[in-house]
């Protein structure tokens, strides 16, 4: 049994399915059908695969739309975050000003420029999403879909638990807090280094605190998958800072695609990862 939990941008599949839980099915469908085989020989779209869903718990009184993707309207902390994810990917300090000030739309404007306007868009909505979970240690959105992931994971008893994107901070956290046994925990896409705006604001649970780069408890394996040019993947070499991990693979999934989930979970890293398991 396989477990995804997900990353930005899935608040569609509740807008499609009407529920919570026709959300998580259609994403572990499509996830499923992103796999293909699975290690014991069965199709992952006719089962073994679930979903953790919790874009729903973080969506309530956010902007969204052409809001969403507007950097003067995050907040102060998600503004920050914007600055800090500028400052990884190579900003100049003109563009930065010291930070000060948070020139959001030219540090916007930079990362279109640099990186292309798609990029602009993930990032800026990565860093709405994220401050929604990670602007409050004990906020309810965020103790809410650290439980929503370890509810699944306490009914299912899954081998594998697979976290894509702002997930892979969802599952660390929660791995931390309440530790269950997995064989493998595969992240993909992870922004879990990314000094200032995601490291530092992690929560380990009482007692973690200076374990901030190590494997879970009652995690045997831990595998990073990265694409060359995600923006939201850095810094790329994550086991600098978390040296828990115990693989970790750079991947090329094309400009387009550089941060989508499907694309990721097709990579042959994955499916080796997996055959491991037989």
């Amino acid at each position: 049994m396989i477990i995804g939990i997900h990353g930005i941008r899935c608040y569609r599949y509740l807008a499609r399915a009407g529920s919570a839980e026709g959300a998580a099915r259609a994403l572990a469908a499509e996830w499923g059908a992103a796999l293909g085989a699975g290690y014991d020989g069965v199709s992952y779209e006719q089962g073994g695969l679930d979903a953790a869903y919790y874009a729903h718990l973080l969506h309530l009184g956010t902007a969204q739309g052409a809001a969403a993707e507007d950097p003067e309207l995050l907040g102060a902390t998600g503004q920050r975050m914007l600055a800090d994810w500028a400052a990884e990917l190579g900003a100049p300090d003109e563009v930065l000003m010291g930070r000060a000030g948070l020139p959001v739309r030219q540090i916007a404007e930079w990362i279109a420029r640099r990186h292309g306007d798609l990029a602009r868009r993930v990032v800026v909505l990565f860093c709405r999403e994220a401050d929604t979970y990670l602007g409050d240690p004990a906020s309810q959105r965020r103790a809410g879909v650290r439980d929503e992931l370890s509810g699944v994971l306490e009914r299912r008893r899954p081998r594998v638990l697979i976290a894509h994107s702002l997930g892979s901070v969802v599952a660390y956290e929660t791995l931390w807090h309440r530790p269950v046994e997995l064989d493998v925990l595969i992240t993909l896409g992870s922004p879990l280094g990314l000094p200032g705006a995601i490291r530092d604001r992690l929560s380990m649970g009482p007692g973690n605190e200076e374990r901030i780069g190590q494997r879970p408890p009652g995690v045997r394996r831990w595998v990073n998958i990265a694409d060359i040019g995600d923006v939201v993947a850095i810094p790329r070499d994550l086991p600098a800072s978390f040296p828990g991990i115990d693989a970790h693979h750079e991947v090329s999934l094309g400009a387009v695609a550089s941060h989508k989930a499907t694309r990721y979970l097709a990579v042959p890293e994955v499916a080796a990862e997996l055959a491991r398991l037989r």
